[in-house]
């Protein structure tokens, strides 16, 4: 009895650690034959509250990482969809120059307590809550679609280092599939 209870103490501390390691991307398109070289880039979110949060902290990283490439980049949150019309406001919010579009559609976005993420029933009421997201990422130029993903992640809520993750996953397959330089 007293090596299960103790199991079950250590399962406790080793599942936050377990279910915050959800970050996955998957591209659609196959590589481009040549490098693309873009000068500036509109990046917009769109989404309920959530979204929003998750979308204001990786446009930072995004950008910061664009920008020491020599890429210009704005951010703009174009709203919840089943609020407001997002493509009214992707057409105001392409009003800025750019020579791309990275656009983050949100396809699920709740929170999960740690216990409840991995379907174990929670024995204190002091758990970690995760932020679970999953976003189509496209990438136009004008109609065509150069570059599109899915990712899908499970973070940590309120740990802002886990953006510079996320960051380095899409730019790492945007570099792989030719869409950016190495």
């Amino acid at each position: 009895m007293r090596a299960l209870l103790l199991s079950l103490i250590a399962g406790l501390f080793l599942l936050p650690a377990y279910a915050q390691k959800k970050i996955t991307l998957r591209s659609f398109d196959k590589k481009l034959d040549s490098v693309k070289h873009y000068q500036k880039i509109l990046i917009v979110g769109e989404g309920g509250m959530q979204a929003r949060m998750y979308m204001d902290n990786l446009s930072v990283e995004l950008i910061k990482e664009l920008k020491s490439q020599n890429i210009e980049c704005k951010y703009e949150y174009l709203g919840d969809h089943h609020k407001v019309d997002t493509d009214l406001a992707l057409k105001k919010a392409e009003a800025w120059p750019h020579d791309a579009v990275l656009r983050f559609s949100p396809l699920t976005a709740f929170e999960r307590d740690a216990a409840r993420l991995n379907n174990f029933e929670p024995v204190t009421s002091n758990i970690q809550q995760f932020l679970v997201n999953d976003f189509d990422i496209t990438l136009n130029e004008g109609t065509e679609t150069i570059w599109s993903a899915r990712l899908q992640t499970t973070i940590e809520f309120g740990k802002l280092t886990v953006y510079k993750r996320i960051r380095k996953v899409i730019l790492d397959d945007m570099e792989k599939q030719n869409v950016l330089p190495h």
